[in-house]
């Protein structure tokens, strides 16, 4: 009910808002961390202003900027989202109200400049492949398909690694998620750059399929392959989240393409973000959105399995049941 009273741009726009500016516009006190800043007095809370997301390690939740204000100004959602779109119409310079986040921009800007290297490769890709094929239940060709093609092996402390390119096919970029099913490990190598995130490229295609993270694209592609019995051949691309900046980069990179396909979660962040996108784009792009039937599409697969696995099971237990019957 309260998503209807916005209109999908609002909410964009409301998440679109720089984390790190809304923390300083509350006057919280928070001291530098890697690339992310602790905010002081609400038990672990870190805000990463490149990823516009938070997370609260005593709470044990985090999300963007809307869930950021419900969680320190205990407001509700609709009011969170106003308080975002008011504090964005006040036209304020960033960061104009403390020095040490104009230090921060120009820290952001001196990173593009940095080398950029891919983690070591372990000397398998045991952990990798099981990961992936038998807990996430993607399909084994997809997974050797990235592997053959340079853009997916395991590091030495045993994480898969999602590396982009550039079109001179020179690494850029590289996700990493941890295969230890107990402990959730999501992040990005030093020095990546968002714009060139994982993809998958087809100059025979004028169609891209968008995904939050290298796990759903590669779950759709199998989810493909179920369906119609053969081999995912269009471009896709993992925005590493829900913004739009890799999308642009390779809109630009790959001009052929007029057809994009909005497969984003099926959550608040995500319709949102697919309604924002659309709008953006609508002029210049046929968009089409393709939520997932359940939260994000590595869900539908792990239930088309799920689901077939049920059918066997009942059609084993029908033909133990007519044999019963012949023996008696």
């Amino acid at each position: 009910m309260e998503y209807r009273l916005l209109t999908d741009e609002e909410i964009y726009r409301a998440n679109s808002v720089n984390i790190i500016d809304y923390v300083d516009s509350l006057n919280l006190k928070y001291k530098k961390a890697g690339k992310t800043f602790k905010v002081e007095g609400f038990g672990g809370l870190y805000v990463d202003p490149l990823k516009n997301r938070w997370y609260c390690f005593s709470k044990g939740i985090g999300g963007g900027p809307i869930q950021l204000v419900k969680f320190l100004e205990g407001k509700s959602w609709l009011d969170s989202v106003k308080t975002l779109l008011e504090f964005q119409s006040c036209d304020r310079n960033r960061y104009e109200r403390n020095t040490f986040g104009n230090s921060y921009n120009n820290e952001i800007e001196n990173d593009k400049d940095k080398e950029f290297i891919l983690p070591e490769k372990n000397k398998t890709f045991n952990h990798v492949i099981a990961y992936l094929i038998k807990t996430r239940g993607i399909d084994k060709d997809v997974v050797y398909k990235f592997i053959k093609n340079k853009m997916l092996y395991e590091d030495k402390k045993r994480n898969c690694v999602f590396v982009g390119y550039d079109k001179e096919n020179k690494p850029r970029y590289a996700g990493l998620r941890g295969t230890n099913t107990s402990v959730t490990f999501k992040g990005e190598v030093k020095n990546s750059n968002k714009e060139y995130s994982f993809s998958l490229s087809c100059s025979d295609s004028n169609k891209l399929f968008v995904f939050e993270s290298p796990i759903e694209l590669m779950s759709y592609m199998s989810i493909y392959k179920i369906v119609y019995g053969e081999e995912f051949r269009d471009n896709a691309l993992s925005l590493g989240g829900v913004t739009d900046v890799v999308l642009n980069r390779f809109l630009k990179d790959n001009e052929h393409i007029n057809e994009i396909y909005l497969c984003l979660n099926s959550d608040e962040a995500g319709m949102a973000a697919a309604e924002g996108i659309k709008e953006k784009y609508k002029d210049y792009y046929k968009i089409i959105i393709k939520y997932p039937k359940l939260k994000d599409y590595n869900e539908d697969l792990i239930n088309i399995y799920r689901n077939i696995q049920g059918y066997l099971e009942k059609k084993e237990d029908v033909k133990d049941s007519e044999e019963s019957e012949l023996e008696l």
